[in-house]
């Protein structure tokens, strides 16, 4: 049975493409096939995290009824990943109707063991498309109040809209003495702490390589927490939202 799952977050910049790229090698290390979705059709790089840089079909092209949704689909160099990239000129991105995303994300249901949709940041409908095209959601944050604050809204849009929420990542933590510890963090966003990514230089290195922290650097703390949150993700099958908000 596959899961769909949208990387969702209130802003922008708080490493949703890392977290979708990392946990996507970390599940297909564990044996899932996974489908890794660029879903941020205004500003797509997630392909260029996980090493592919020459994709000539993208979902663009399937969103603006131009290609089969099969013809943009392309193997990574990560045993059992996947990824639908995004175009990253301007005339693609006009082209493409978001409206249509969920539609072309089920039509892909039960191929892949976890199909990960990283989507943009906020609520305005590209970003609805991408969020609303998973079952469940992941919100990713950073240890800052505003960032919290703002994902936290997200997660209970989503929730009234019938996504499951799985819980959170906290993301680059230990950047400053002023980061919000992981305790309070759980209590300001009021679902569950599913992993704490550090502050690693491992993270950035990987991702300018075109090669996630988990294979990059697999004994960095950096990708032993996204081996975690692999481990916490896959424990969570078929939840539906537990925290009330």
């Amino acid at each position: 049975m596959t899961r769909i799952i949208s990387i969702v977050s209130g802003k922008g910049g708080t490493g949703k493409t890392t977290v979708t790229a990392n946990l996507s090698v970390a599940l297909g290390e564990r044996g899932k096939k996974v489908l890794a979705v660029d879903g941020d059709l205004t500003m797509a790089n997630l392909s260029l995290v996980l090493g592919v840089d020459d994709a000539d079909v993208t979902l663009h092209d399937v969103l603006a009824g131009e290609a089969k949704i099969e013809d943009a689909i392309y193997m990574t160099q990560f045993d059992n990943v996947y990824v639908l990239p995004g175009a990253v000129d301007w005339e693609h991105v006009i082209k493409a109707d978001p409206r249509k995303l969920p539609d072309v994300i089920k039509s892909l249901k039960d191929q892949y063991d976890f199909i990960l949709i990283d989507c943009p940041a906020g609520l305005q409908l590209d970003a609805m498309s991408a969020m609303l095209s998973g079952e469940e959601a992941l919100l990713v944050t950073n240890p800052e109040i505003s960032c919290l604050t703002d994902t936290m809204k997200v997660g209970v849009v989503l929730k009234k809209a019938g996504l499951a929420i799985l819980g959170f990542v906290l993301n680059r933590y230990g950047r400053t003495e002023k980061d919000i510890p992981p305790e309070a963090a759980e209590e300001v966003m009021e679902v569950p702490l599913l992993a704490v990514i550090p502050e690693d230089p491992a993270i950035r290195e990987g991702t300018l390589e075109g090669i996630p922290a988990v294979k990059y650097k697999p004994e960095s703390e950096g990708a032993k927490a996204f081996v975690k949150l692999a481990e916490e993700v896959e424990k969570l099958a078929g939840i539906k939202a537990r925290i009330m908000y």
